[in-house]
């Protein structure tokens, strides 16, 4: 159990009381703000992308629900309307006639159905693409900000280079 007088593992105060004696190694003064601009305008953008892509994919899956069910619905009014219109069919040349009308119809409609889906497949793979790009930029432009503040920060870090005095030679003295 760590006391004052025997610290713990995770006493940094003693480290960093060393830090002056390691050296020319430099230590970048982490000061809260170095990164804090730049850190809080990357995370609103890399948020705003995480955003938009879910806004996306939730507008399109409620987009392609709503499609997929209306059409369900619009097929089984017309199963049963086919139902019924066999329930009042006499001949059995009108019988063929229904279903005939019936199965034409019903292929049609489940073409023209599934490619509507796959073009709102198609759009919607479109747009989460490019969601999917702008957060990849983000992402690229955040490494590279940040790289650019950590080496403000070392560079703060650096000891400033003392300007060396260049000596004058003495005159030389005429022996005689």
């Amino acid at each position: 159990m760590p006391t004052k007088r025997n610290t713990g593992a995770f006493d940094f105060s003693a480290m960093m009381a060393d830090w002056p004696k390691m050296g020319s190694w430099p230590m970048p003064t982490f000061s809260n703000w170095a990164f804090a601009e730049r850190e809080d305008l990357m995370e609103a953008k890399t948020v705003a992308g995480f955003q938009k892509m879910g806004q996306t994919m939730w507008s399109h899956a409620e987009q392609a629900f709503s499609d997929h069910m209306d059409f369900v619905s619009h097929r089984l009014r017309e199963d049963f309307e086919c139902a019924k219109s066999l329930s009042q069919s006499t001949a059995p040349e009108e019988t063929m006639a229904t279903l005939q009308d019936f199965y034409s119809r019903m292929a049609t409609e489940y073409q023209e159905h599934f490619e509507k889906q796959a073009a709102m497949f198609r759009e919607s793979f479109s747009e989460s693409a490019a969601a999917v790009e702008e957060l990849s930029e983000t992402a690229m432009e955040s490494v590279s900000e940040l790289s650019k503040a950590a080496e403000e920060s070392l560079a703060e870090a650096k000891p400033a280079a003392k300007p060396t005095a260049t000596r004058r030679k003495p005159a030389a003295t005429a022996k005689s």
